[in-house]
């Protein structure tokens, strides 16, 4: 395991805990979304899979898959085609694709609570920013 793989689980494990700490206070963020799709820019296919799977078996360790789970899985697969489609850098690419993701995420699984609740969603996007550019912050440095 080398040491970017290192950082990047322990980022993993510190957006897990945020991200349960915030929804036990009653704000919801979807920082561990976040944090795979910026792996997404910086690793390859086969570690991008071990991070999803831990990602999804941490958020839902029951045996039935649910349609929001799979596209929770899939999104930071997209985000992983889109860097190698499109050589954008990690700055101006990750925030592109949260958005994007975000956006497509919460109209898909529930389209009703997006138009209702659109300054949470907003919120949760920005704060989500914030913290994709953290994680990109963060793996950049652990190259060096």
């Amino acid at each position: 395991m080398s040491f970017r793989s290192f950082v990047a689980l322990l980022i993993l494990f510190l957006s897990c805990g945020f991200q349960f700490f915030l929804g036990s206070v009653g704000i919801f963020a979807n920082l561990i979304l976040a944090a795979l799709i910026a792996f997404a820019f910086y690793f390859d296919w086969l570690e991008l899979a071990v991070f999803v799977l831990f990602a999804v078996f941490v958020l839902n360790w029951e045996p039935a898959v649910s349609s929001a789970i799979v596209i929770f899985a899939a999104i930071p697969f997209v985000a992983y085609a889109f860097r190698r489609f499109f050589s954008w850098t990690p700055w101006a690419g990750v925030p592109i694709v949260i958005i994007c993701s975000f956006v497509v995420f919460y109209l898909a699984i529930a389209p009703r609570m997006f138009a209702v609740a659109l300054p949470s969603v907003l919120l949760d996007i920005a704060g989500s920013l914030v913290f994709g550019e953290l994680v990109i912050a963060t793996l950049v440095r652990a190259e060096r």
